[in-house]
C-alpha cells in the first residue's frame, strides 16, 4: 500500500469516525446537559475523536495536496491518537463487557441499541482505534510513548471519583447527592472494590496501551518494513557507483533553467521510482525530472553531488512512495 493511498484512506475513516460520533451527539443531545460532556467518559472520549480526527484530516489533506514534500505526521499528533484509541476501547470495552449486561437493557434489541447508543459506544470507538492502529504508519514510534496513553483516563479518574462519592459535591452532576455516573464508581455500591478499581483501570489502561502501539508497530513492520532493507542495500552500492555517475555541464544548466524559470525556493532534491520503474531525480514541484537513472543508487549518488554543488538536500521515496530518508 503507497503512502498516498494509506492517506486517503486515512481520511476517510477519520470522516466516518467524526461522524459517527456527531450522529451520537445529535442522538442524546435533547436529553443531556452541558455538565454531562464531563460527567461520563464516553462523552469525553468521542469528543477527543471528533478533535484528534479533524487534526488528522488537516495532515492528510496536506499530503494529498503536495505530495511531494515531505509531511510526516508529527510525534504529538501520534501521541494524541494513543490517548484517545486507549480511551474509545476502554469504552467500547466497558459497553461490551458490563454495561450492556446490567444497564442498557430493554425489552427488544432496537431498545437495547438506542440505550446503547451504537455510534458512541461501537461504531466510533472501533472506527477511530483501528484507522489509528494500520494506518498510522509513518515512523516508528518509540515503545515509551505507551505509557502517555493513560493521560485521559487519569485526569477522569482524578475528579470524577471524588465528585462522585462527596456528599456535598453531588449536585454539581447535575443528579442526586452521591449518585455516580457509573455504578462501579459508587462507593456505596462496590465497598472496598473501590480500592482495586484505580489500580484496575491503570494497569488495564496501561495493558490497552501498550497492546495497540504493539499492533501499530507490527502494522508498520508489514506494510513498511521494507525500506529498512532497501537502505542497507542503497548504501552498500553506492560505493560502488561513486565514480559512474557524474553532474556534467549540462545538467548544471538544466538546473539554472528550471529555478530560473519557477523561482524555486530551497532546493530540495526527491528520489522517487516512476510507473516505468525508471528512477527519477526532481524537484518536490517539478513537472518533469531532472535525469532518470535505471537504479535507485545511481539516483541518489547524482542527487547527492547535486545537492553538494547546487547547496541543496535530498528527500528519498521507498517503493511505496514514502518518504523514508532525508540527507
Amino acid at each position: 500500500m503507497s503512502m498516498k493511498l494509506r492517506k486517503t484512506i486515512s481520511l476517510v475513516v477519520s470522516l466516518l469516525a467524526i461522524i459517527f460520533s456527531m450522529v451520537g451527539f445529535l442522538l442524546i443531545a435533547k436529553d443531556t446537559p452541558v455538565i454531562a460532556y464531563v460527567k461520563y467518559f464516553t462523552l469525553i472520549t468521542n469528543l477527543l475523536i471528533v478533535v484528534v480526527s479533524t487534526i488528522s484530516i488537516g495532515y492528510c489533506v496536506e499530503f494529498l495536496i503536495h505530495n511531494d514534500r515531505v509531511i510526516l505526521q508529527p510525534t504529538y499528533v501520534f501521541v494524541l491518537k494513543l490517548i484517545t484509541a486507549v480511551g474509545s476501547l476502554i469504552t467500547f470495552l466497558t459497553v461490551v463487557c458490563y454495561l450492556q449486561h446490567t444497564v442498557y437493557v430493554g425489552p427488544s434489541v432496537s431498545a437495547i441499541l438506542h440505550a446503547n447508543n451504537v455510534m458512541h459506544h461501537y461504531l466510533a470507538p472501533l472506527t477511530f482505534t483501528l484507522g489509528f492502529i494500520f494506518l498510522d504508519l509513518d515512523k516508528k514510534y518509540n515503545w515509551k510513548i505507551f505509557f502517555t496513553g493513560i493521560i485521559v483516563l487519569l485526569i477522569y479518574m482524578a475528579y470524577a471519583i471524588p465528585f462522585s462519592n462527596i456528599p456535598a459535591c453531588g449536585s454539581w452532576w447535575g443528579t442526586n447527592p452521591q449518585q455516580a455516573p457509573y455504578d462501579f464508581m459508587d462507593i456505596n455500591k462496590v465497598q472496598l472494590w473501590m480500592f482495586a478499581l484505580i489500580p484496575g483501570f491503570i494497569v488495564g489502561g496501561l495493558g490497552l496501551s501498550f497492546l495497540i502501539w504493539l499492533l501499530n508497530r507490527i502494522a508498520y513492520l508489514l506494510f513498511v518494513g521494507d525500506e529498512i532493507k532497501e537502505d542497507v542495500e542503497e548504501t552498500e552500492e553506492e560505493k560502488a557507483i561513486e565514480a559512474k555517475v557524474k553532474v556534467t555541464e549540462a545538467d548544471e544548466a538544466e538546473i539554472g533553467k528550471i529555478l530560473k524559470k519557477n523561482k524555486a525556493g530551497p532546493r530540495i532534491y526527491h528520489i522517487s521510482r516512476r510507473e516505468d520503474k525508471m528512477w527519477q531525480v526532481k524537484f518536490a514541484n517539478g513537472k518533469r525530472a531532472l535525469k532518470l537513472f535505471n537504479t535507485q543508487a545511481e539516483a541518489i549518488v547524482f542527487a547527492k553531488k547535486l545537492a553538494k554543488s547546487q547547496l541543496g538536500s535530498i528527500r528519498i521515496h521507498s517503493l511505496k512512495g514514502r518518504i523514508r530518508k532525508s540527507v
